[in-house]
């Protein structure tokens, strides 16, 4: 699963009253970021961030560390971790052939999808490469909205014919995840309802601090949970309601840090930190779009999600590339010795960047000292205490216990060594989120 978030991490002075527009946040380089504006969250969380970690996203700025990545992720794993996801791209889609235009951009079969249910699913160009990847939610017979890798200039381009309307809803909601064990005893505590009979993505509704909104049993963690969508004018009340009630279930405001070891843990594929989108619109992520990194849904271990049996833009593209006889890569975990890239990082004097936060884009991957595919989302899991990745890897080398190495880089993208690896499968922990 991928959603287009990150972009670069940033300091920001801290204040209990940070403006809608924030102006003084600087990017590592010390170069001003203007005119991010605060998520309809922002008044609520702000003052609980303890470090000087936020991060910049698309147009807005979200907490990265409120206080430590390893309390956070330990609150999404066993308690419950509220997060803002708020600034996700959000495209809505409306009209008597919104039902038939879903069908036909999505690589899954559509038809089935019913009024208050979501599906997960990619979208791919004509040539099979994925655009994006995101949830559909069906809000009514003829209005969907998804939640993805910004596609708006894509669907639009796919829609002639069509008797839609194609809207920007980004701006529109809040989301507000509550991940983990915990998550369905704070919504029972904070709406007077059981939420047991919700079942994984499902959409239900409800009043939360006086506030309607949505609710999809959905998440990018692995563990149960939600995803509320709030008006946009609701949104700190109902965080400051949960996050009261929350107070007897351990909930914790979690940042991006934490959100994106999870996923990773999770063995969910996301957008820019793993493959590069292949559409038009511009990026919410900045970082550089690179040819090489544009995939299929079968690179990106996504091919139980292609029915080639229906009609969608791409299908005689991934048809032709499943029929081919030239080799494949699969998309596997790599497990490291956490102690042996803290010790090539430190030979060349950066010590302090390895294992510091995710590291995004593509490291090489070679064996016998040839490249034979690539690497991404290297972090160090608190959760499994070990460094962990994904990898793109040919078929003869995508068996668990296979060894390979791995081009280490730094947080500036600058080559640090070369450090073993061993493919494991994924994903790395256990997924929870339809459970129960």
């Amino acid at each position: 699963m991928g959603r287009s978030r990150h972009c670069s991490t940033y300091l920001i002075e801290r204040s209990t009253t940070m403006p809608d527009k924030i102006n003084q946040a600087h990017d590592s380089h010390g170069n001003t970021l203007a005119n991010c504006v605060g998520t309809p969250f922002h008044a609520a969380t702000s003052g609980e961030v303890r470090t000087t970690w936020w991060y910049s996203w698309d147009n807005y700025i979200v907490p990265d560390v409120y206080t430590s990545m390893p309390r956070e992720l330990a609150a999404i794993r066993n308690a419950v971790a509220m997060i803002d996801m708020s600034p996700l791209p959000k495209m809505e889609i409306s009209g008597p052939d919104a039902h038939r235009l879903i069908d036909q951009l999505m690589t899954r079969d559509m038809r089935g999808l019913q009024v208050d249910h979501a599906m997960f699913t990619p979208w791919c160009n004509q040539d099979g490469l994925m655009v994006g990847d995101g949830l559909v939610f069906r809000l009514s017979e003829e209005r969907f909205i998804v939640s993805g890798e910004t596609s708006h200039a894509w669907f639009a381009s796919q829609a002639a014919g069509f008797d839609v309307e194609i809207r920007n809803a980004s701006d529109q909601y809040g989301i507000l995840s509550l991940q983990g064990p915990n998550s369905f005893d704070l919504m029972q505590a904070a709406t007077g309802r059981d939420w047991s009979s919700l079942k994984f993505s499902q959409i239900g509704r409800t009043t939360i601090a006086g506030v309607d909104l949505f609710v999809a049993r959905q998440g990018f963690t692995g563990e149960r949970g939600f995803e509320l969508w709030v008006p946009r004018q609701g949104g700190a009340a109902v965080w400051r309601h949960l996050q009261s009630v929350g107070q007897a279930f351990g909930a914790t405001p979690a940042g991006e840090y934490a959100v994106d070891v999870a996923r990773i843990e999770a063995g969910l594929i996301l957008v820019s930190a793993d493959y590069n989108g292949a559409g038009p619109d511009p990026r919410t992520a900045r970082v550089d779009v690179v040819d090489d990194l544009h995939i299929t849904p079968y690179e990106a271990g996504l091919g139980r999600l292609v029915d080639l049996d229906s009609d969608f833009v791409g299908r005689d593209a991934l048809r032709a590339a499943q029929a081919s006889s030239q080799p494949k890569r699969r998309f596997v975990g790599l497990r490291y010795e956490a102690a042996e890239i803290l010790s090539a990082a430190a030979a060349k004097s950066a010590y302090g960047t390895a294992l510091s936060r995710v590291v995004w884009g593509s490291m090489r991957a070679l064996k016998n000292g040839q490249v034979v595919g690539r690497a991404s989302s290297l972090a160090f899991s608190p959760t499994l205490r070990q460094a962990i990745s994904f990898g793109f890897l040919p078929e003869e080398l995508s068996q668990a216990g296979s060894a390979i190495e791995v081009e280490l880089k730094d947080d500036e993208g600058a080559v640090i060594g070369f450090v073993g690896a061993t493919v494991v499968s994924l994903p790395f922990v256990e997924i929870r989120r339809s459970k129960g």
